[in-house]
């Protein structure tokens, strides 16, 4: 398996839990994983970015037109972040899981068509909302992991996802963790 991923947000709103979550997915698979985090103003709300490369690589930057996928938190993070993704090549475009307020926001009508033709598949919820719903605003990022492994062009399965974060959740929120992805997966 090689993917390369980025997961993109602003401070507070998981960004490196998501990453930890797909780190704990491979090695449980036995693939090599590299990454890097970029935080700029993530205590007061700032952008945060992790780049992931899932498999036989040698640096851990994903470099502008390589990403297979991009998970983003945040509609303005992941407008921000698409030129990371790939066009497509021989087959389908790179996936892109946004968490919208609204699906018709995303993507912006000045790129929706560049991305259909890159080929980008585009999948969007409001985990934000699901997660209010929950009494548990923090669980947004796990609500979009659940919904975005819920689809079937993800890296990663469903129950892949839900075994690593039961696995780097502390007992206390492990139940809590789990009802998000549950929910993510419903949306």
């Amino acid at each position: 398996m090689n993917c390369q991923a980025i997961i993109a947000g602003v401070g507070g709103q998981g960004v490196l839990f998501a990453a930890k979550v797909f780190t704990e997915v491979a090695r449980h698979r036995k693939v090599p994983v590299l990454g890097s985090q970029t935080f700029g103003m993530a205590q007061r709300g700032g952008s945060v970015m992790t780049h992931l490369k899932l498999g036989e690589f040698c640096s851990p930057l994903v470099c502008e037109g390589d990403a297979d996928l991009l998970l983003a938190l945040d509609g303005v993070e992941a407008h921000r972040s698409l030129h990371y993704l790939r066009a497509r090549g021989n087959g389908r475009g790179a996936l892109c899981v946004a968490n919208v307020a609204d699906s018709q926001s995303f993507p912006d009508r000045r790129v929706a068509g560049l991305l259909t033709e890159m080929g980008v598949v585009v999948h969007t919820c409001n985990a934000d909302a699901a997660a209010l719903q929950m009494n548990n605003a923090l669980a947004a990022n796990l609500v979009l992991l659940g919904f975005g492994a819920s689809r079937e062009d993800f890296p990663f399965s469903f129950e892949e996802v839900r075994e690593a974060t039961a696995a780097l959740s502390a007992t206390a929120r492990r139940s809590t963790n789990l009802a998000a992805l549950d929910r993510g997966r419903l949306l």
